[in-house]
């Protein structure tokens, strides 16, 4: 009986003592969760003290830790020198840390380090995977074979994404209908980063031309944060337009323009010259009249005598 009462005593002891000072529910937040180059993250340290004391808080890098929060101890704060780690001190506490200037070469996992002020120093740790990415500063860029397509024919279309870390998702889709790649391949940069290309070959149908047109299109993804296409249109023998028919109508219209405009001006003279000509010839007929009269009236004189 008395055995059985110590254990009792011990038992509701420990149980109530580490009701009132464990550590439970550290948890780590990153905001952005995916942070793109040269931008800010705050990573931010959840825990439930149980009403036990603060001892400290440690962030890490891996296994490096870089910045530290002691309330015990005066600085409260402390920063450990890490290559590429830039800490915001004046937003900096025992809850939260800032970074500033994240590269890729910092991607990586993070850590929250919590510490109780107990006789047992109780600790937990929580970690979270920060992802650092450049994004294209292009946008996609889709090419075909040919420029014109009947049916029966196949159309071979590439798309490339410009650099980036990661490369891209590429996706192409016809008719907003997503097509299964033939090849895939990612490529290496100048600059360190990724492009990606991705082609594919699709046998051309009459259905693909719903409404008389064709649309070939490359989607380019990279997480949540880019989200870019390029499209391609094509259309139908009956509806695209003939540039050869409209070249040959114009030109047999103005063809007949052109042969009135020369025959106006052929006969344009000739007849402002009839005009003339007749003119003339009034003025000689009034001429040769009056000489004939006064040659007949010369001649009455004469045979008179007078």
């Amino acid at each position: 009986m008395v055995v059985c009462g110590v254990i009792s005593f011990s038992t509701l002891f420990l149980c109530l003592f580490q009701g009132v000072t464990s550590l439970k529910d550290v948890q780590l937040l990153v905001e952005p969760s995916t942070v793109i180059k040269g931008g800010t993250a705050a990573l931010i340290c959840y825990r439930d003290m149980q009403g036990a004391p603060l001892y400290s808080v440690k962030w890490y890098r891996g296994n490096h830790e870089f910045f530290r929060y002691t309330p015990l101890e005066v600085p409260e704060t402390r920063v450990f020198g890490l290559p590429g780690i830039y800490v915001d001190m004046n937003r900096s506490n025992g809850t939260q840390v800032l970074l500033r200037r994240l590269e890729l070469g910092l991607a990586g996992n993070f850590s929250c380090e919590v510490t109780a002020d107990s006789p047992s120093f109780a600790t937990q740790i929580a970690t979270k995977f920060i992802d650092v990415i450049a994004l294209p500063t292009l946008l996609p860029v889709l090419v075909t074979d040919k420029d014109h397509y009947q049916p029966g024919e196949t159309l071979r279309a590439n798309c490339t994404s410009p650099p980036s870390r990661p490369a891209t998702n590429l996706t192409i889709f016809v008719n907003e209908e997503p097509i299964s790649a033939s090849e895939t391949s990612l490529h290496p940069s100048e600059s360190g980063l990724l492009y990606a290309k991705v082609n594919v070959d699709l046998k051309v149908t009459p259905e693909l031309f719903p409404g008389g047109r064709l649309r070939v299109a490359c989607y380019a993804t990279l997480y949540d944060v880019y989200n870019q296409s390029a499209k391609l249109d094509f259309l139908t023998p009956e509806t695209d337009p003939r540039p050869e028919r409209i070249t040959l109508g114009g030109g047999a219209s103005m063809c007949f323009l052109n042969w009135i405009l020369l025959l106006f001006l052929v006969f344009l003279p000739m007849l402002v010259r009839g005009e003339d000509y007749g003119l003339l010839d009034d003025e000689l007929n009034s001429q040769f009249s009056y000489y004939d009269e006064g040659s007949d009236q010369n001649a009455l004189i004469s045979l008179v005598g007078g």
